[in-house]
């Protein structure tokens, strides 16, 4: 476990180690050596500020300076500080800042050096300053930022301005973020200012009941997120059911259709089989059977002619030929279309290749 977190987490700086200043960036190199300082030793940063110290002594009430074989160990010690204060700066300089103040002989003349070469003008300053209380009066939290890293680009800002010397009160900061927030923070916001006295609400604690507030809504989220997965996937799944049942039934319907079209059809071309066979095989025997008897005309009903001798056929000849044509004609395209009609059905039946149940159906009606 110690492994993973050592993983993912970035090293800090050592305590006993000054922060590297490379000529980039002094305002925020200028605040970490100024709290390393007075950690290492306070008197040391008393002798940045406000100069070594110079052993004297009094002769005829004007200090002298002492000779240094005549110092004593207090004033060692105390002209020791200005020592360690330069090896200070001397570590937490790179090559080209080193150059710059090498030849300085107190802590006092290398960190003023330090500020004017790398502090603004106040022209700059100026220019600085309004920039960022022009980020300050526009600043909104994201669309897609969680409350942590807005409250760090909001710091940013502020410390950025604190530097420069433009401050702001307690107040104005946390009355600030709540304008910051977006709309469905609103309810928060309005909790907030009624249950809380803006002017004595520390920016830190407000941070932590918003931090609370974010990780509800989070919860929240999640859970609805999950539940409309969950109706999503029980929607898909009916769906896809739904869709195969349909299928299932059309082939079905499709079956049964042709089923009962087949059958229609067998009743309909069976009389029509039998009146063909008594029509045709038995007036054929009848025919045979009525040559042997005297020869007598359908017509008149009159014996020795024939009907096409008869003399009404030849009054309405011309009617009964057209009429007889005509019938004719009708019964061939029938006769035509019997067998085509037959030929497609069984093609039909063929190409949707009928299960078991229907072959048998189609097989008991053809033999009945």
């Amino acid at each position: 476990m110690a492994t993973q977190f050592g993983s993912t987490l970035s090293k800090g700086q050592f305590t006993n180690r000054p922060p590297l200043f490379n000529g980039t960036n002094y305002t925020y190199w200028k605040a970490k050596m100024r709290i390393f300082i007075q950690a290492q030793d306070y008197d040391v940063w008393s002798i940045i500020i406000n100069g070594p110290y110079i052993p004297t002594h009094i002769v005829d009430n004007i200090a002298i300076p002492k000779l240094e074989k005549d110092w004593d160990n207090n004033d060692k010690k105390r002209v020791q500080l200005n020592a360690k204060a330069m090896n200070v700066l001397y570590c937490a300089l790179d090559t080209n800042e080193f150059n710059r103040i090498s030849t300085y002989i107190s802590a006092k003349e290398i960190w003023d050096r330090l500020e004017v070469t790398h502090e603004d003008t106040n022209q700059v300053k100026e220019f600085k300053i309004n920039m960022l209380v022009h980020k300050y009066e526009l600043f909104k939290m994201e669309p897609s930022e969680t409350i942590t890293c807005m409250f760090t680009r909001f710091t940013d800002i502020i410390n950025g301005l604190k530097s420069l010397g433009k401050t702001y009160s307690n107040s104005d900061l946390v009355r600030k973020v709540l304008r910051s927030l977006p709309c469905t923070w609103e309810a928060k916001v309005t909790a907030i200012q009624e249950a809380k006295d803006l002017n004595t609400l520390p920016l830190e604690k407000l941070l932590r009941s918003l931090m609370t507030h974010e990780l509800t809504m989070k919860q929240y989220t999640e859970k609805e997120s999950q539940r409309r997965k969950v109706i999503a996937f029980k929607f898909t799944a009916h769906k896809k059911n739904d869709s195969s049942s349909s299928e299932d039934e059309e082939e079905g319907d499709e079956e049964e259709a042709l089923v009962r079209k087949f059958k229609r059809f067998l009743r309909k071309k069976k009389p029509s089989y039998k009146k063909r066979f008594t029509s045709n095989a038995f007036d054929k025997e009848k025919g045979k059977k009525k040559e042997k008897e005297a020869v007598a005309c359908y017509e008149c009903k009159k014996p020795d002619h024939f009907r096409a001798d008869c003399p009404l056929m030849r009054k309405y000849g011309k009617k009964k030929k057209l009429f007889l044509t005509t019938w004719s004609e009708t019964e061939d395209s029938s006769s035509e279309e019997e067998p085509q009609e037959k030929t497609n059905l069984c093609l039909m039946a063929d190409g949707n290749e009928i299960n078991a149940k229907m072959r048998e159906i189609l097989a008991d009606l053809l033999i009945g």
